[in-house]
Parts: structure tokens; C-alpha cells; sequence
């Protein structure tokens, strides 16, 4: 799942790699390169902690991830207009989550991998693809915010919703392109159990290893945190001057946005960047790297929770969002009252003889219709408006 999955050991000097001949001598050479320290770390311990973590992400991500895709793609043509932001990050997620049960099958298998080697690039590929689509939509939702507060130009008034299905396009081709790189030096390992690791060429491992870990980070913390705390502080600012009523809340969801980010994606980035430059940049303590790598699979599934906290923060905490909900939930319920009351005007009619009521199948009775749904000003879906823009 991560590039410490097959980098686990490099703590040698990248010129003993010449004496390796094939795959089983690299293996070997990895299991006995960490500094000879001993601590006792219970790894039963670690993977029943892994398997619960995954699974309690998995379900509750399922479920908060379809319904907000639900009602984002219900109400796409009708509701504000950064909800199509929050429908391909919500995809995101889900794709996230639905790699999870490979990952915790492979935890408890020791990492032994048994789906073949094309399933091995692919189950990799497909989250990290995912991973970079939802981080990239995080920060496309942040500077589209800022934008649509602060732009009444006739043009972008316009030629908004082009603009924002041809950046959500070009955030899934560069999400497709970036994991290239790492996912064709992923191979499946046949020694005595089968390992789905990162292999890149002999010689140039150390290298390869530190550029991928590099572009991870850069790419998936270094430029997005910035440029999601600029405009989200540039948003919560001009709303305070703008003298809205709920500006305090809005400060406080921006805190919100920004502190989960930092907490899930620091110290996986900061574990990654450790490992990958000790041995050849850096020299760590030995207890250090041994409590890191027992760590790290640790640290990489906390991660994940973002899956689990970005469907509250943009969606559930929004009231506009919850009425949507609740209006999804109902939907159905009017049809199946009009069903009962055209059953008890028929035997109302049969025996009495007295009128007949028609009810059409399709027929909404006028308790459906929520004043804060159908409003022009509604409040939006990720917690922010604006006097220029009632959408927002």
C-alpha cells in the first residue's frame, strides 16, 4: 500500500547493491541492514490494531461516503455550485476506502501477497491515484471558495460551471499520471511467501526510493497544506469583514479544515521522509528507526481517517446538507402514503358509495416541500455563503 512496503530496509550503502544477483539475495540483504539493537515489540498486538482500525474506517467511511454522494449527485443541478468539488472528493474517498479490505487481508496474511501480480500494481495504483484525487480536490474546494467570494465578474459568473468540470477532469488525468513513477517498480516478490514490494533497479534504489518518497511528499503535503491555509484563512477573513453573522463558525471550520489535514498527513509524510533518507542522508538512532518501522503501517492507516472526517466537516456539519439528507430519506415516503390512502379510499368507496378519491402514484402531498431545501438562500453545504453569491 505504501512505498515503505517494499523499502522497508535500506539502511546499507547504496554501493553493496552490486554484489546482489536476484531477488531473493535482495531480500536477504534488507531482513539483516537495520542496526543490531533489540527491542521487543509485540507485532500480534500490532496487527489485530491494524485490523480494527481498517475495518472501523472501512464501514463508517462506506456509509458516509455514499450518502454523500447520494445527495451531492441528486442534487448537482439545483444545489450550490462547489458541490460538484465535494461529489469527485467524496469518489475520492470511497475509492479509498473500498482498497481497505486488501489491505487488512494482507496485515493479517504477514503481508504475504495472494492475488497475483497484476492485482499487486493495480490494488497500489488505484489508491494512491485516489489519495492524490482527494487532496486535490480539498484544495481545488478551497481556492474555489475564496474565487466565488470574491469574483462577481460577468465572466466568471458565466463560465463557472465549465471551468469548474474542466479542473475537476484535469485532477483526476494528474492524479492517474503521478503514481506512474512508483506503481511500475512495484512488483510481486516470489521468495518463501509471496510479497507485493517496491523493486526498483539495483543500483539505483536509494535513488529511486528518495524520489518517489520526495514527489509523495511534496505533491501530497508540501504544496497542498499551503495553499489550503492561505485561502481558507483568505476566506474566513473576508467573511468577518463582510460583517456575516456566522463568521465565527466559519473560523472555526476553517481551524477544523486545516488541523485535520496537518494530523492526518504530517507525520505519515514525516515517517516516510525519515525512513527513506536514513543509511544513505541521514543516521537515526537505532531504537528510533526500529519504533518508526514498527510504526509506520500504524501511522499510514491513521492517515486514512481523512476518509472519515471529510464527509462531516464538508457535508454532515452543513445544514443545508442535513435538510438534503433528510429530503433523500423521505423521498420515498409520500408514495408509499399515497398507496395507503388510495387502499382506504377504495374500501371507503365499495362500501360506502359515498365519493371517490383519486391519488395519483407519483403524487407529493405539500408536507414534503422543506422551506430551507427549496430556498433561493440556503445555507451552503460546506458551511460558507455569500451575500454575492447565495450558492456558496
Amino acid at each position: 500500500m505504501s512505498l515503505l512496503t517494499g523499502q522497508r530496509f535500506t539502511t546499507a550503502p547504496a554501493n553493496d547493491f552490486g554484489e546482489i544477483h536476484n531477488w531473493n539475495e535482495l531480500l536477504y540483504f534488507f531482513n539483516h541492514t537495520l542496526p543490531e539493537c533489540h527491542m521487543e515489540l509485540r507485532e500480534d498486538t500490532k496487527q489485530v490494531t491494524l485490523f480494527v482500525l481498517y475495518l472501523a474506517i472501512f464501514v463508517v467511511g462506506l456509509v458516509e461516503n455514499l450518502l454523500v454522494i447520494c445527495v451531492n449527485w441528486r442534487c448537482l443541478g439545483r444545489a450550490g455550485l462547489l458541490n460538484l468539488y465535494i461529489l469527485n472528493m467524496a469518489i475520492a474517498d470511497l475509492g479509498i476506502v473500498l482498497s481497505l479490505p486488501v489491505w487488512m487481508l494482507e496485515v493479517m496474511l504477514d503481508y504475504t501477497w495472494l492475488w497475483g501480480s497484476f492485482s499487486c500494481r493495480f490494488t497500489h495504483y488505484f489508491y494512491f491515484a485516489n489519495m492524490y484525487s482527494s487532496i486535490f480536490f480539498l484544495v481545488c474546494l478551497s481556492i474555489d471558495r475564496y474565487v466565488t467570494l470574491t469574483n462577481t465578474s460577468p465572466s466568471w459568473q458565466r463560465h463557472q460551471h465549465r471551468m469548474r468540470r474542466a479542473v475537476c477532469v484535469g485532477v483526476w488525468v494528474l492524479s492517474a499520471v503521478i503514481p506512474l513513477p512508483e506503481v511500475v517498480h512495484i512488483q510481486l516478490v516470489e521468495s518463501s511467501e509471496p510479497m507485493c514490494l517496491f523493486m526498483a533497479p539495483f543500483e539505483t534504489y536509494n535513488t529511486w526510493a528518495l524520489v518517489v518518497a520526495l514527489s509523495t511528499t511534496i505533491l501530497g503535503f508540501v504544496l497542498p497544506f499551503p495553499l489550503m491555509v492561505i485561502f481558507n484563512v483568505l476566506t474566513a477573513c473576508r467573511l468577518r469583514q463582510a460583517g456575516w453573522p456566522e463568521g465565527r463558525r466559519h473560523c472555526l471550520l476553517v481551524c477544523a479544515y486545516v488541523a485535520v489535514f496537518a494530523i492526518c498527513w504530517l507525520p505519515y509524510h514525516v515517517t516516510l521522509l525519515l525512513l527513506t533518507l536514513h543509511g544513505t542522508h541521514v543516521s537515526l538512532h537505532c531504537y528510533l528507526v526500529h519504533l518508526l518501522y514498527f510504526f509506520y503501517d500504524i501511522i499510514d492507516c491513521f492517515s486514512m481517517l481523512h476518509c472519515v472526517v471529510n464527509p462531516i466537516l464538508y457535508n454532515f456539519l452543513s445544514p443545508r446538507f442535513r435538510d438534503q439528507l433528510l429530503s433523500a430519506v423521505v423521498h420515498y415516503l409520500p408514495k408509499v402514503r399515497a398507496r395507503g390512502d388510495r387502499r382506504a379510499s377504495s374500501l371507503s368507496s365499495s362500501s360506502t358509495q359515498h365519493s371517490i378519491v383519486i391519488i395519483k402514484e407519483g403524487a407529493q402531498p405539500a408536507q414534503r416541500s422543506h422551506p430551507r431545501v427549496s430556498a433561493p438562500h440556503s445555507p451552503p453545504a460546506p458551511g460558507f455563503r455569500s451575500k454575492t453569491s447565495p450558492d456558496f
